[in-house]
């Protein structure tokens, strides 16, 4: 069970995931380049002390590329985006933990903002709007124009859904 189906209200359903986009490795696998390219080049200068230089540049290099892949493995891990029948949630963090949820009635709008590398690696930011809330925007999110497109849909068919009679 998910951490949303824990928390879901009574005839309540998960539409639509989303999450961080695979993007978010880019600079671990750069350090990781960098780090085979400058150990390839200290090996072609040559010198007595060569081979040693080259290894500890690429250990170095090797350790800061796998920090920064594991910082993006616990972000990417630890950020979760969900539309239901009812609510948008949103939820980052592993130590500190936040958790944003809002009413389907609540949301006045909901943005999309992508770059040219985000356009073409299809991620961008997105920011939804609600009522007496703040507009933070959630960086990274793979294909956020379909998340968008998820949430407008089912504001339309939440706003378009019966009232329930009283007393029920």
């Amino acid at each position: 069970m998910s951490s949303f189906e824990a928390d879901l209200m009574d005839g309540e359903h998960i539409v639509q995931r989303a999450h961080v986009s695979g993007i978010i490795y880019l600079p671990a696998l750069l350090v990781a380049a960098l780090a085979a390219v400058a150990a390839g080049l200290i090996l072609h200068q040559g010198g007595p002390h060569a081979p040693r230089v080259a290894e500890i540049a690429g250990a170095l290099l090797g350790l800061w590329a796998a920090f920064l892949a594991l910082a993006a493995w616990v972000r990417r891990g630890s950020a979760r985006f969900a539309v239901t029948n009812k609510r948008v949630f949103i939820r980052q963090g592993f130590i500190r933990h936040r958790s944003m949820e809002i009413l389907l009635g609540q949301v006045e709008g909901i943005t999309v903002t992508q770059g040219f590398w985000g356009r073409i690696f299809d991620y961008g930011a997105v920011v939804i709007e609600g009522t007496g809330g703040d507009a933070e925007p959630y960086s990274l999110i793979a294909d956020p124009r379909a998340f968008r497109r998820v949430v407008q849909e089912q504001i339309e068919a939440y706003t378009r859904r019966p009232a329930a009679p009283a007393g029920a």
